[in-house]
């Protein structure tokens, strides 16, 4: 696909005193910007002005399509632009003559009639849209009551009187104006400035459609952002399920039900684009794909097997609802002192997702509910993870299993001949065995639980002769050296740590804090954890 871009910087009047209109698309984010942005653009712009230098603000990254040549589509830059029309706004209520401003706030067509609002939102989450074409209607008595009516009694805007932000920011830039001009300023002079001196960069990209436009538009801004700030990819699939709706006049159905997705993933906290992480393994599944995943938004708007390509916007929106269900069961079983909470809390503290792409498949293909099919998934899972130790390439086997739950297949049980050597060099999954050796002894599943070390650097001096000669370095993070705690963990020199950790309900801890830590005890209580560890992954679980 072939990028046909042009960028040239312009001012402000080149930019807003056009014959097309701004359209932020559905995917945008809603209008976020407050108080500490519209003041530093505004301090910026009038030192710019009174230092008698030309200010630049920024790029802006902007689409057309052959199709629709009246409207301009702002992929970046919203936030400046609407901020920037709301200050030409309040600038027109000290200049109201100024037939320039006018035609910056709204579009004329050929006979000099005043039409749209410059900018259009198209957000949904957010009454954007109408807020800005509020914001435009108000005349300069009504622009100025309105300051007056929320204004305090030490003379500071509240918010809290305010109808929405853009009304709020509107107001800031009047009673920063006001002033300024009470300083005796000119503010003709200052619009002047703003309009010839002020500059953005348009880059702008075409296509046939609005589609190919927008695509291209996402390519370079994707490229040349670098705040951090990049659309989510849930941002892009908001707006296709958004114009699915459209097209059957479901639009405040969808809606709804949107924000509920949104806030039933703030509660579980993940993000959308989690939920459709999940969800594009459970389609791979179905599909029988077991090769490296590609980009999710391209997963999503690029194959065949997308089901925004297949599927009605209900539909779709029932199986991602599906899958949120799916994370508050495992988050209520995590905590539920259940068997399953025990292998549960395995699989978070391993090093990375793939083990909980296989959760959530096995159980978008089963039902919610604990039984002894799903534990001895479980442990099949944990028993392969933990085996491979810390990589990444779990996600290959991970794949397979996904592929085989999809189809209604059993996973293998995935049992080790090995010996107490295997747990000798632990690394990043230390505490992922102790839990394990743990939970293998104690048939207690914690709510809640921490992990630490019982002896760590700052105790050698102080430990028993049998320590004397033995290299600690090689015993710090070995299994027998690190406990599971019901109750916080706190760094403590060892002899406070005995004196807190004999809080804890847990009998084990009990006992090894009630006596002297010898290098005897370490070394019996390590050889205990890894033959128990030797038993699970010769598929005898407890003892």
């Amino acid at each position: 696909m072939g990028l046909a871009l042009s960028a040239e910087q312009k001012d402000l009047l080149k930019i807003f005193k056009i014959e097309e209109q701004y359209i932020i698309p559905a995917f945008q984010r809603p209008y976020s910007w407050g108080y500490d942005q519209c003041y530093q653009l505004y301090t910026d712009l009038i030192k710019a002005f009174e230092s008698n230098e030309d200010y630049f603000i920024g790029n802006i990254i902007i689409s057309k399509s052959d199709n629709d040549k009246d409207e301009l589509e702002i992929i970046d830059g919203q936030q400046r632009m609407i901020t920037i029309l709301l200050l030409f706004k309040v600038l027109h209520s000290f200049q109201p003559e100024l037939k320039v401003l006018k035609q910056i706030l709204k579009q004329e067509d050929w006979e000099g009639v005043e039409g749209k609002t410059r900018i259009r939102s198209e957000i949904f989450e957010e009454n954007d849209g109408d807020y800005i074409d509020d914001i435009i209607e108000y005349s300069t008595n009504k622009l100025n009551e309105r300051l007056e009516e929320c204004l305090d009694k030490s003379n500071k805007i509240n918010e809290r009187k305010t109808k929405h932000k853009l009304e709020l920011n509107a107001l800031y830039f009047l009673f920063w104006l006001k002033y300024y001009e009470n300083k005796n300023k000119n503010v003709k002079e200052f619009i002047s400035f703003l309009l010839k001196r002020v500059y953005l960069l348009p880059i702008e990209l075409t296509g046939k459609t609005k589609e190919e436009a927008n695509s291209k538009a996402l390519v370079i801004f994707e490229t040349i952002n670098n705040r951090g700030m990049n659309l989510e990819d849930a941002d892009i699939f908001k707006a296709k399920l958004y114009q699915r709706a459209k097209n059957v006049n479901e639009e405040r159905i969808f809606i709804d039900s949107w924000v509920d997705l949104k806030n039933s993933c703030n509660k579980l906290g993940v993000t959308i684009d989690d939920v459709f992480r999940y969800y594009s393994h459970i389609i791979r599944g179905k599909e029988g794909i077991t090769s490296s995943e590609i980009n999710l938004r391209e997963f999503f708007t690029r194959t065949t097997y997308s089901p925004l390509e297949q599927k009605k916007y209900k539909d779709i929106l029932d199986e991602l609802f599906k899958i949120v269900e799916i994370l508050e069961f495992i988050d209520e079983e995590r905590v539920s002192r259940s068997e399953a909470s025990t292998w549960i809390q395995l699989i978070d503290i391993y090093t990375n997702q793939y083990p909980k792409y296989a959760i959530i498949t096995y159980l978008y293909c089963n039902e919610l509910k604990v039984d002894e099919k799903f534990i001895t998934f479980l442990t099949s899972l944990v028993r392969y993870v933990y085996h491979q130790g810390s990589t990444t390439t779990v996600k290959f086997e991970i794949y397979n299993m996904i592929k085989q739950l999809s189809a209604g297949v059993a996973i293998g049980s995935y049992e080790k001949d090995i010996d107490t050597s295997f747990f000798d060099n632990t690394g990043r999954l230390k505490f992922g065995f102790s839990l394990l050796a743990f939970y293998l002894g104690s048939k207690v599943s914690l709510p809640a639980y921490s992990i630490d070390r019982v002896i760590t650097y700052r105790d050698m001096e102080g430990l028993s002769s049998d320590w004397n000669n033995v290299n600690k370095d090689l015993i710090v993070d070995q299994i027998g050296n690190l406990v599971v705690l019901d109750i916080p963990k706190k760094n403590l020199l060892l002899a406070k740590k005995k004196e807190y950790y004999l809080k804890s309900d847990l009998n084990e801890i009990k006992m090894i804090f009630s006596n002297e830590f010898t290098y005897e005890f370490f070394k019996e209580r390590d050889k205990e954890l890894k033959n128990r560890l030797v038993r699970f992954f010769k598929n005898s679980i407890y003892e």
